[in-house]
C-alpha cells in the first residue's frame, strides 16, 4: 500500500526560502536538511510508483536549489576576519556534516547526477577555505593519545594527498594502496582519536553536571556559559573529524569521476569514508544535555511537569526522543554502555533495552483536559494532577524534536509530561532503605534517533538528574513523613554531589558539623527564599541533640585528624527529638523540624519572611537565652524560631510586673488563619508591650513595626452602609449608618492567681453582705474624694470614682488593694500604666523610684493609722515619688503578693 506524497509548492517554498536565504539564517539550512534527509529516505523505500518518485525528486530538486543558494551566501561570508574561530568551526561543521550526510543518502540511481556533482563542489570550497586544527582542550589522561592522533593526522592526510597525484596515471594500481592507507594510516589515527575522547569526555561531563547541581540546589536557570566548554569540545570534534572526512569524500568523487584510473572499487573508497563516519558515531553517543528535574528533584504522580533536552553539538538532527524511568542500578548500567560506546567497543545503532522503574505517559497538547489542570511550565499554575483515564502509561514515551531559534540547534521539549503508577515488578526501594531511611532514586533515560552520515540511524543517549518518585496522598500522617524522607535522600544526594560523570553516586560517608552546618544554610536560604541565613548561634541548641543510642555516632568513619563531630544520613532522619505536654507527645527528627520551618517561611500568609528578612525575628535560641535577653530590658518582646511541635514561631515577653511569659507556640495552623503581624500586634495591644527587641539587640516600636509591614487602616477603619432596611420608612427611603468593624484578637489565657483575703483588724470596715449577687461586688468604702476632684479629666479616675447617683463624702479612704475583684475592678499593670502616661513616666523611671523608695529609711515615722495605702486621687502638691512611696513602702498595713510561678500561658482567640 502506498502514500500519496504532497508535492511542494514552488510558489510558497521560493518565497519561503527567499526570506531565509535573504536574513542567512543557519537553522533554517538545518531544517532543510532534516526535510531533505526525510525525503531521501521515501525515495528509497520499496515498492514506489512512478508518481511518487517523480514527487519525491521534485522535492529534492527544490530543496537542493536552495540548500545550495544558502550555502553559497554562507560560504562567502565565513572567511570574513569578524568570525572568530570559533563562530567559524560552529557554521563550518553544519554545512559540511549536512552536505556529506545528504550525499550518504543519495539512491544509487541518481549518484551520477547534476546533485552529487554540485554538493561536492560545495565540498570542495569548504575545504579551501577551512582554517587550521586547533588544539583542544585535553585532561592529563587524554594527553599522550592525542598527541599520538596528531601526528597519525598529519601522516595521514600527507599519504591522502599523495593518492590524489597518483589518480592520473594509468598504470598505478590505487587499490591496493588505498587498502594500505587504510590499515596502516587511517585506522591507527582514528583509533588513537576516539581513546583520546573517551579519556576527554568525563571530564566534561563532570563539570556539567556539576554545574547542572549547582543551579538546581540553588534553583537557577542553566545560562549558555554553564554548557559553553563541553560545546566546544563537541564542535571540535565535529570539526576534526570533519575535516578528513571532506578530503576523503572528495578523493572518493575523483575516483569515481576519473576516466585514466579504473583500479578503485567504490567499496573500498566507501570503506575509507565510512569508518570516519563510525568513529563520529561513537564519539558522538553522548552529546545530549537533559536539565530535567528543574524546579524540584521530587516528581509527584500525576502531576504535569515539562521536559526539555538540549543538544550538545549542531551537526545531529534528531528524528524523535525515547523518554524512559529507570532505576539507580539501571542508570550504572546505561552509562557503562556509553563508556564502551565511546571508545568503540559497542555500537550506538542498536542499543540495548532497559527496563523502567516507573510508567511515564504524555498528556495531549490539544483536546480537553481538566479546568483546574495546568503545566507548570513558568513555575505557576493550579492543581496539575491528572487522572488514570486521561493518559496511557507506558514504559517509554516518544517525543518528536523541535527547533530551538536561541541554540540554533534541534532540540525536543514538551509540556505535559507525567509519571503515572510504579510498576509492580520493579526494585522500588534501596536495599539500604531499611536502616538509613535513604527513598529510591531514578533517572530519566533519553535515546535520541539521530540521522547517520552512513545512510542509517543512530542513538544519542544521556541520563538526567537524579529525583525521587512521591505520592499524593500527602494528607496522610504518615505519608508526611515518608515525604521528609524524599527531600532528606536529595539534600543529601545533592550535598554531598559525589559525581561520577552522569551519575550521581550515593555517600555513606558521614559530615563534619561545618559540612552540616553550611548545607543547611545554602537549604534554607534557596527553599525559604531569604537572603538572610542562620548564623552559628542558631546552630548551638542543635548541636548535642545529633546522635542517639538508635542512630548511634558514626564519628569513627572520619579521619582522626578531623575533631569535628560528624553527622550521618541516619542521624538527620532519626526521631530523637521530642515535645510531650498532658495531652500530646510527638517524636520527630531534625529534618523534619527543619521542614516544617521552611514551610512556615514558603506560605505567604504567614508574614514571618518579612520579619526574617528585616532582622525583626531571632533565630533559634534556647529559653535560657530568651530570659537573658529580657532580663534586663522592659516592656519588649521578642520573636524567635523554635523546634517545639517540630517547628513554629514562639513570642516572649516582658511586662511591666517584670514578669516573663513565653506564648504557646504559632505553628503553620495558626500562622495560616493569622499572621505572625497579627499576632504581634494583639500581644502588644492586650499584654502593653511597645517595643519589640529585633535580632540586633535594638528596639522597636510595635507600632512602627505594623505600620510598616501591617497597614491594618484598612481593616480598623469604620464603614459607611448606605441601606433601605435600617430604619422605617418607604422602600426608596435610604439611610446611611456607620459600622465600626469587628477582628478577631489574641489574649493570653492566664491562670488567675487568688488574691488574698483583708486581715481581720481589717473585716470591721467591709459590709458583710448576704446575696449572692453582691458576694464580687466592691465593699462600700467612705471615700476621700468627690465628683470635683477629677479635675484633670483622669481616665483612671473617671473608672473608679462612682457615680453621681451613689456618691457620697466621707473622710475615710479607699484603696484598690482592699477591693474584691468585681466586674469593674481595674488590674495593677493597668493602673500604672495609666500613672505613667499620666505623669509621663518611663518604665525605667520607675523602677529607679521604687528602688529608691524601698531602700529601708530610719528617719521615716511608722504611720499611726490603722490602716495605709496609696490614694488613686493625688493632691495636687503630691508628687509621683510620694504616691509611688506608698505602693512600695514595706510598713504598710498591706502589701499585695505577686505570684511569677505562672510563666508559660497559651493564646486565646
Amino acid at each position: 500500500m502506498t502514500t500519496q506524497i504532497k508535492t511542494i509548492s514552488p510558489f510558497s517554498t521560493v518565497e519561503h526560502y527567499q526570506k531565509i536565504v535573504y536574513e542567512l539564517v543557519c537553522f533554517s539550512l538545518i531544517s532543510f536538511f532534516n526535510f531533505f534527509f526525510s525525503q531521501l529516505v521515501q525515495l528509497s523505500k520499496e515498492p514506489q510508483n512512478e508518481q511518487e518518485v517523480a514527487n519525491i525528486e521534485g522535492n529534492i530538486a527544490i530543496l537542493r536549489n536552495h540548500v545550495e543558494q544558502i550555502i553559497e551566501k554562507r560560504i562567502e561570508a565565513l572567511p570574513s576576519n569578524d568570525i572568530g574561530d570559533n563562530e567559524f568551526e560552529e557554521e563550518w561543521i553544519v554545512l559540511a556534516w549536512g552536505l556529506l550526510t545528504c550525499l550518504s543518502r543519495l539512491p544509487n540511481e541518481i549518484v551520477d547526477r547534476e546533485i552529487t556533482q554540485s554538493f561536492n563542489h560545495l565540498l570542495v570550497r569548504l575545504v579551501n577555505i577551512a582554517r587550521p586544527m586547533r588544539i583542544p582542550k585535553v585532561c592529563a589522561e587524554a594527553k599522550q593519545w592525542w598527541n599520538q592522533f596528531h601526528e597519525l593526522y598529519n601522516s595521514s592526510l600527507h599519504y591522502l594527498h599523495g593518492l590524489y597525484s597518483q589518480l592520473d596515471n594509468p598504470n598505478c594500481n590505487i587499490e591496493i594502496k588505498m587498502r594500505a592507507y587504510f590499515t596502516r594510516q587511517l585506522q591507527p589515527c582514528l583509533s588513537a582519536f576516539r581513546r583520546a575522547c573517551a579519556e576527554n569526555a568525563p571530564g566534561f561531563h563532570s563539570d556539567l553536571r556539576k554545574a547542572q547541581v549547582t543551579k538546581l540546589s540553588n534553583q537557577e536557570k542553566m545560562q549558555d556559559e554553564d554548557s559553553r566548554e563541553i560545546k566546544r569540545h563537541y564542535t571540535s570534534i565535529a570539526y576534526t573529524l570533519g575535516l578528513l572526512a571532506v578530503r576523503i569524500q572528495g578523493f572518493r568523487y575523483e575516483c569515481q569521476t576519473c576516466s585514466q584510473n579504473t583500479y578503485a572499487t567504490p567499496d573500498t573508497l566507501w570503506q575509507l569514508l565510512n569508518e570516519v563516519f563510525i568513529t563520529y558515531e561513537h564519539v558522538m553517543n553522548d552529546a545530549l544535555m537533559c536539565n530535567e528535574p528543574i524546579n524540584s528533584p521530587i516528581m509527584v504522580t500525576n502531576n504535569l511537569f515539562t521536559f526539555t533536552c538540549h543538544t550538545l553539538c549542531r551537526t545531529l538532527i534528531y528524528r524523535s526522543f525515547d523518554i524512559q524511568i529507570v532505576s539507580e542500578e539501571t542508570a550504572f548500567a546505561i552509562q557503562n554502555e556509553i563508556i564502551q560506546c565511546r571508545s568503540g567497543s559497542s555500537t550506538p545503532r542498536e542499543p540495548r533495552v532497559f527496563p523502567s522503574a516507573a510508567l511515564i505517559a504524555m498528556k495531549p497538547t490539544t483536546g480537553v483536559k481538566r479546568n483546574n489542570a495546568t503545566a507548570n511550565q513558568k513555575g505557576t499554575g493550579g492543581n496539575t494532577a491528572h487522572k488514570k483515564s486521561d493518559v496511557n502509561s507506558q514504559e517509554y514515551v516518544t517525543i518528536p524534536p523541535t527547533f530551538s531559534e536561541n541554540a540554533n540547534a534541534w532540540q525536543t521539549t514538551y509540556p505535559h509530561l507525567l509519571c503515572t503508577t510504579r510498576q509492580k515488578d520493579a526494585v522500588l526501594l534501596d536495599s539500604r532503605a531499611g536502616t538509613t531511611g535513604k527513598r529510591p532514586l531514578f533517572y530519566f533515560y533519553i535515546r535520541a534517533k539521530t540521522w547517520s552520515p552512513t545512510g542509517d540511524y543512530i542513538y544519542v543517549r544521556t541520563l538526567s538528574l537524579p529525583f525521587t518518585i512521591s505520592t499524593r496522598r500527602n494528607q496522610d500522617c504518615q505519608v508526611q513523613r515518608m515525604n521528609s524522607s524524599y527531600t532528606a535522600t536529595c539534600f543529601w544526594m545533592y550535598g554531598t554531589c559525589s559525581i561520577n560523570e552522569l551519575l550521581l553516586n550515593w555517600n555513606e560517608k558521614p559530615l563534619t558539623w561545618t559540612q552540616f552546618k553550611n548545607l543547611t544554610r545554602r537549604y534554607f536560604m534557596v527553599n525559604g527564599e531569604v537572603t538572610r541565613t542562620m548564623e552559628e548561634s542558631d546552630y548551638a541548641l542543635l548541636e548535642d541533640k545529633m546522635h542517639c543510642e538508635q542512630c548511634g555516632d558514626d564519628s569513627s568513619e572520619l579521619d582522626e585528624e578531623n575533631e569535628e563531630d560528624c553527622i550521618s544520613f541516619k542521624n538527620i532522619l532519626c526521631s530523637h527529638l521530642r515535645f510531650d505536654t498532658d495531652t500530646l507527645q510527638m517524636r520527630f527528627s531534625v529534618w523534619r523540624g527543619f521542614l516544617e520551618i521552611l514551610q512556615i517561611f514558603q506560605d505567604p500568609k504567614a508574614a514571618v519572611k518579612v520579619l526574617w528578612e528585616h532582622n525583626l525575628m531571632h533565630g533559634f535560641l534556647d529559653t535560657q537565652t530568651v530570659v537573658n535577653l529580657l532580663m534586663p530590658r522592659h516592656n519588649c518582646m521578642v520573636v524567635r524560631l523554635t523546634f517545639v511541635l517540630s517547628g513554629s514561631v514562639c513570642v516572649s515577653y516582658r511586662n511591666l510586673c517584670g514578669e516573663i511569659i513565653h506564648l504557646e507556640p504559632l505553628e503553620l495552623k495558626k500562622l495560616q488563619a493569622k499572621s505572625i503581624l497579627e499576632y504581634i500586634s494583639d500581644i502588644a495591644e492586650t499584654a502593653k508591650v511597645d517595643y519589640l527587641l529585633t535580632n540586633n539587640l535594638d528596639y522597636m516600636p510595635v507600632s512602627s513595626v505594623i505600620s510598616k509591614y501591617f497597614p491594618v487602616d484598612d481593616v480598623k477603619r469604620v464603614r459607611g452602609v448606605a441601606s433601605n432596611v435600617t430604619d422605617k420608612g418607604p422602600l426608596n427611603h435610604v439611610t446611611h449608618v456607620k459600622f465600626t468593624p469587628l477582628r478577631v484578637a489574641v489574649v493570653a489565657c492566664r491562670e488567675q492567681t487568688p488574691r488574698p483575703s483583708p486581715r481581720p483588724s481589717e473585716s470591721h470596715d467591709i459590709i458583710p453582705t448576704s446575696s449572692a449577687s453582691d458576694l464580687f461586688a466592691a465593699p462600700e468604702l467612705p471615700r476621700k474624694f468627690d465628683q470635683h476632684q477629677n479635675q484633670n479629666n483622669d481616665p483612671l479616675l473617671s473608672m473608679m470614682l462612682p457615680s453621681s447617683s451613689s456618691a457620697t463624702s466621707s473622710p475615710t479612704a479607699t484603696t484598690p488593694t482592699m477591693m474584691t475583684p468585681g466586674p469593674m475592678d481595674q488590674s495593677f499593670e493597668i493602673q500604672l500604666e495609666a500613672l505613667m502616661k499620666h505623669y509621663g513616666k518611663t518604665p525605667q523611671e520607675v523602677c529607679e523610684i521604687v528602688s529608691f523608695a524601698a531602700r529601708p529609711n530610719p528617719t521615716l515615722v511608722p504611720p499611726t493609722t490603722t490602716l495605709r495605702s496609696p490614694t488613686l486621687a493625688p493632691h495636687h502638691n503630691t508628687s509621683f515619688e510620694d504616691l509611688m512611696e506608698d505602693l512600695t513602702n514595706p510598713n504598710s498595713d498591706y502589701m499585695p503578693s505577686l505570684d511569677f510561678s505562672h510563666t508559660n500561658h497559651f493564646l486565646r482567640v
